[in-house]
C-alpha cells in the first residue's frame, strides 16, 4: 500500500527507533515529546505520540507511562497483546502488514488533521517503534523494513550499555542503507562513554553530521514505593527538559532546512539540468521526488496556487510544499523489477561494493559475475557465452559488432580499410520499422529515421526495415493491423485481420504457420519480395535485428508474433540464397546459425516484462544474439548483458589481439550490478512459480495461456472508449492508443492534458499517477511486485481521467 501520510513544514513526525531493547526507548519519548511541548517562544503546541505495537500490556504501557508525564498529549496504541514478548510470537492470528500499515497511516493523517485549539503553531508527532531495529512486528517482518513506506525522520536511541557501540552502529547503518534520514542519536550518559565514541564516529565532528547527545540516565525504579518512584520521575523529566529542548531545537532546524531545499529544488534544477527526452521550454511542473518505494513516489509540491515555471526573479510568496504519492506509472523508464527501495537488492549492492568495490574484469574473474554468468546461462540454454556491458545501448552496440563479423567472415566481405574495400557496399542490417534500439550512433543507424534520429547530424541509416503488421484491441474485439504494403497492389490504411481471443494470435509459438495460414502466406510473400528487392540492389545484409513482440520506445507496439516468427524462418532457412550470399568461411559447430545471425533486442521486453521470462518464447524460436538491461537488475544499478552462441564466439578467435572484440567500458562487470542482477533474476524466477506472486493475476486470466497485471474487464473498458482507437496489454504493460486523425505519433499532442491529469489532478484515490506518454500513447506500466490492489487502484483512477477529458 502506498503511504499518504508524509511530513509538512507544520508537522514535524519523526519515528524512535532503538540499538536494542531497553535502552530507554519509552523515558526519551517521554522527555521529546514534553520538549517539543516546551520549545519555542509559545508553549501549548499541538504534540502527538503513537504507539503502534505494544505487548505485555496492560502491565506495560509505553503509552500510558509517555501520557503520566506529559499534560495536553493527544496519544494512541494500535495494537496491544497482553504476553510480554516479541510481537511475532504475541498472537496466533498476527494482522497482515497491509493492515498495520493502513491502521497507523489513518492514526496519522487523523492527527495532521486534527482541530487543536493552537492549530497556528507547528505541531510535533513521535511514533515509537517495539524493541530494536530489526525487532519483528507482528507478521515477522523486521521493523526497519516495515515502517520504510512512511520513512519518518528517525531519532535512533543509542545503546550507553557495554557492547552499545557496536549495536549502534549496526542499527545505524541497518536504517541508512533502507534510506531513513537520522538528524539525532540519543542516549544516556553511563559509564561506558558510549556516547563520545559515537559522537566522533556519527556526530557533529564527523562527515555524517548527525545530532549526538547524551543525557543522565533515569533513577532506578523503585517498585516498592509507586509514588516515591513516580515522584522521582517527575523530577528526572524535569531535569531532562533542559538535555532534550536543545534537541528540539535542533529538529526543527534540520526540518525547516529540509523544506528550504525542497522549495527551491524545482527552480534550481531547471537552472542546472539538461533533461533527456524533455522539451525544456513545454516543462510545466518539475516532479520533486523525495523518496520512492516499492511503486510509489513521494514527491512534494508547491500547494499554495503558485505557477512553478515563472521567471526565477518574479516577486512572489514562498511556496507551500505539501506532499503528494504518485504511483510510478511508467516503471522509471521501465526499469523497476523488484521495486524502489527493494531491501535485498540494497543489500545485496552494499555487499557487494564492501567486498570488491569495482575490479578489473578483462582476463581476471569473481564470485559475481561467475555465477550471473552461469545464472544466465542456465536459463538460456541455447547460449554459452555472455559479456557485460552497462546500458541497453552499449548491448546492442556489442550485439551489432558481434552478428556483423560473424557475417563478413562467413560470406567473405572485408572489413579492410583498402581502397578496393571501401567501394564495396556497406554492412546494413535487416530490421523493422518503428524499432528502436538505444541513442549511441550504432544503434541509431540501426535503425529507420524517425523522430530520435531525425536531427541528429551523424545519422546514416544503415538497413532495411520492414513494416510489421501490430495486434490490437478495439471495441473489445481482438485484431492484427497488416499495413497496406504487405498486401500486393493494395492502397489505403491496408487491412483488419480479426480473431476470435488473443490466445490464437499467440498461438505461434505451439502452431507457427498453422496459425492463420493465409496470413502467413502474405507475410511470407511480402519478406520474399523485399529480400529480393535487396539482392537486385546489390545490398549486404549483417543481421537481422528486432525487438521481439514489443516495439517499445516505437510506441508500445505489439508486433504480430506471426510475422516475426515468418521472417526468422525465411531469414535462417531461405534468407542466404534470397540475398545472394555464398559462404567462404564457415565454422562447423553444432550451434551454427543459418542465413543471418538473428539478434533479439530484448532489453524492454525481458525477464518477464511480458508474463514471461523471454519475449522469444512467445515466437517459440531462440536467437543467436539476445541483449537484456532495465529490469535485470530490478530496477536499482545500470547492467547490460550480451548473451550468445559459441558460434559467434568463434569469429573473433585468434593470435592476433586485433582481431578480437575491441569493445569495453571502465566499468564492465561491475560487482554490484552482477550482485544485484543475480538476486534479481532468482527473485523474478520465484514470482513465476505456479504459486509465486503472480499467481492471482494468472488466476484472472485462468482460461487463457496469457496472462496481465491489468484486468481484462479494465481493458475491454478502455476498447470502447470514445477517445481510444484501440488497446493491448501483456505482463505488466496497458498501452492505450489515443485517436488522432492529425498527427498520430511521437509529436502527437493529443495525450498532454491526460498526463497532467494524471500527474496533477485530484482522484477519488487519493494519489496521482506519474506517467510519461509516447505521442498519442499513453502506457502504463507496473512493476513486478505491484499487487493487484494496486493495480485496481490505478485502473479506477486511469478511467476516471478518461471518462472526464
Amino acid at each position: 500500500m502506498p503511504a499518504s501520510f508524509h511530513p509538512t513544514r507544520a508537522f514535524q513526525a519523526y519515528q524512535l527507533f532503538a540499538a536494542n531493547t531497553n535502552v530507554g526507548k519509552t523515558v526519551f519519548a517521554t522527555g521529546l515529546c514534553r520538549a517539543a511541548a516546551l520549545f519555542g517562544k509559545d508553549t501549548g503546541r499541538p504534540v502527538f505520540y503513537i504507539k503502534p505495537v505494544q505487548t505485555g500490556y496492560p502491565t506495560d504501557s509505553d503509552e500510558r507511562h509517555v501520557k503520566s508525564f506529559n499534560s495536553n498529549l493527544t496519544s494512541s496504541t494500535l495494537y496491544a497483546y497482553p504476553d510480554p514478548v516479541s510481537p511475532h510470537v504475541a498472537t496466533d492470528q498476527p494482522p497482515t502488514d497491509t493492515q498495520v500499515l493502513a491502521r497507523t497511516q489513518a492514526k496519522l493523517l487523523e492527527y495532521i488533521n486534527k482541530p487543536h485549539p493552537t492549530a497556528n503553531k507547528d505541531s510535533f508527532l513521535f511514533l515509537e517503534t517495539a524493541g530494536g531495529v530489526h525487532s519483528p512486528v507482528m507478521s515477522g517482518t523486521s521493523q526497519a523494513d516495515f515502517y520504510r513506506p512512511f520513512r519518518l525522520p528517525t531519532v535512533l536511541i543509542g545503546d550507553s550499555n557495554l557492547g552499545g557501540i557496536s549495536t549502534t552502529i549496526t542499527s545505524y547503518e541497518s536504517l541508512h542503507l533502507r534510506g531513513y534520514d537520522i538528524p539525532a542519536i540519543l542516549l544516556f550518559d553511563q559509564q561506558y562513554k558510549n556516547h563520545s565514541l559515537l559522537n566522533s564516529r556519527l556526530g557533529s565532528g564527523s562527515d555524517k553530521n548527525i545530532h549526538v547527545a547524551a543525557v543522565p540516565p533515569p533513577p532506578p525504579l523503585n517498585l516498592d514505593n509507586p509514588d516515591l518512584d513516580r515522584r522521582s520521575m517527575e523530577s528526572y523529566y524535569a531535569q531532562l527538559d533542559e538535555h532534550l529542548v536543545p534537541v528540539i531545537k535542533h529538529l526543527d532546524h534540520w526540518h525547516n532546512a529540509r523544506f528550504d531545499r525542497l522549495e527551491t529544488m524545482a527552480q534550481s534544477s531547471r537552472d542546472k539540468f539538461w533533461w533527456p527526452f524533455t522539451q525544456h521550454e513545454t516543462v510545466k511542473d518539475v516532479t520533486i521526488i523525495d523518496s520512492a518505494h516499492d511503486d510509489h513516489f513521494v514527491t512534494y509540491t508547491d500547494k499554495s496556487n503558485q505557477k512553478s515555471n515563472v521567471h526565477k526573479d518574479a516577486d512572489l510568496p514562498a511556496p507551500v510544499m505539501g506532499p503528494k504519492v504518485m504511483f510510478d506509472s511508467c516503471a522509471s523508464w521501465w526499469t523497476q523489477g523488484l521495486g524502489h527501495a527493494n531491501p535485498n537488492l540494497t543489500l545485496a549492492a552494499a555487499h557487494a561494493a564492501g567486498r570488491y568495490g569495482h575490479i578489473i574484469f578483462p582476463e581476471s574473474t569473481s564470485e559475481v559475475s561467475l555465477s550471473l554468468a552461469e545464472s544466465i546461462l542456465s536459463r538460456d540454454t541455447w547460449a554459452s557465452r555472455v559479456f557485460f556491458s552497462d546500458n541497453g545501448s552499449t548491448a546492442m552496440e556489442v550485439s551489432l559488432k558481434m552478428a556483423m563479423s560473424a557475417t563478413a567472415k562467413r560470406y567473405g566481405w572485408s572489413r579492410s580499410s583498402s581502397a578496393a574495400s571501401s567501394a564495396q557496399p556497406p554492412i546494413d542490417i535487416l530490421g523493422i520499422d518503428g524499432s528502436y534500439h538505444g541513442d549511441t550512433i550504432g544503434t541509431m543507424d540501426a535503425c529507420a529515421p524517425n523522430v530520435y534520429n531525425d536531427q541528429v547530424q551523424w545519422y546514416q541509416p544503415r538497413g532495411h526495415w520492414l513494416k510489421a503488421p501490430s495486434v490490437h484491441i478495439s471495441k473489445g474485439k481482438s485484431y492484427v493491423r497488416v499495413p497496406a504494403q504487405m498486401l500486393a497492389g493494395q492502397k489505403g490504411t491496408g487491412l483488419r485481420v480479426d480473431y476470435h481471443s488473443l490466445d490464437t494470435i499467440y498461438s505461434v509459438h505451439e502452431q507457427g504457420a498453422a496459425r492463420d495460414p493465409e496470413l502467413a502466406r502474405v507475410y511470407g510473400d511480402y519478406i520474399r519480395t523485399e529480400l529480393d528487392s535487396m539482392r537486385a540492389q546489390g545490398r549486404r545484409i549483417g543481421a537481422l535485428l528486432m525487438e521481439p513482440v514489443i516495439m517499445g520506445a516505437g510506441g508500445m507496439i505489439f508486433v504480430d508474433p506471426l510475422f516475426q516468427r515468418t521472417l526468422i524462418d525465411i531469414v535462417r532457412n531461405e534468407g542466404a540464397d534470397l540475398l545472394g550470399y555464398n559462404v567462404t568461411n564457415s565454422l562447423e559447430t553444432k550451434d551454427n546459425w543459418q542465413g543471418l545471425p538473428v539478434v533479439f533486442d530484448e532489453v524492454f521486453a525481458g525477464w518477464y516484462r511480458l508474463g514471461r521470462r523471454s519475449a522469444s518464447e512467445f515466437l517459440g524460436v531462440t536467437p543467436d544474439i539476445v541483449s537484456y538491461a532495465k529490469t535485470l537488475t530490478g530496477g536499482l544499478l545500470p547492467l547490460a548483458l550480451t548473451v550468445t552462441k559459441e558460434s559467434i564466439y568463434d569469429v573473433f578467435l585468434s593470435k592476433n589481439k586485433p582481431d578480437c572484440l575491441l569493445h569495453g567500458h571502465s566499468y564492465t562487470a561491475h560487482p554490484m550490478g552482477c550482485a544485484v542482477a543475480k538476486e534479481s533474476i532468482e527473485s523474478l524466477d520465484k514470482m513465476a512459480s505456479p504459486t509465486g506472486a503472480w499467481a492471482p493475476f494468472r488466476k484472472e486470466w485462468k482460461d487463457s495461456t496469457l496472462w496481465s497485471m491489468w484486468s481484462r474487464e479494465t481493458i475491454d473498458r478502455l476498447s470502447h472508449m470514445k477517445q481510444v482507437e484501440s488497446v493491448m496489454s501483456l505482463g505488466s504493460v496497458l498501452a492505450v492508443e489515443l485517436k488522432d486523425d492529425l498527427n498520430a505519433g511521437y509529436g502527437s499532442m493529443t495525450s498532454q492534458n491526460i498526463v497532467q491529469d494524471l500527474r496533477n489532478g485530484q482522484f477519488t484515490e487519493g494519489i496521482n499517477l506519474f506517467v510519461r506518454p509516447l505521442g498519442n500513447i499513453v502506457y502504463l506500466m507496473t512493476s513486478q511486485i505491484t499487487t493487484q490492489e494496486n493495480v485496481r487502484q490505478c485502473e479506477r483512477l486511469f478511467l476516471e481521467c478518461l471518462e472526464r477529458q
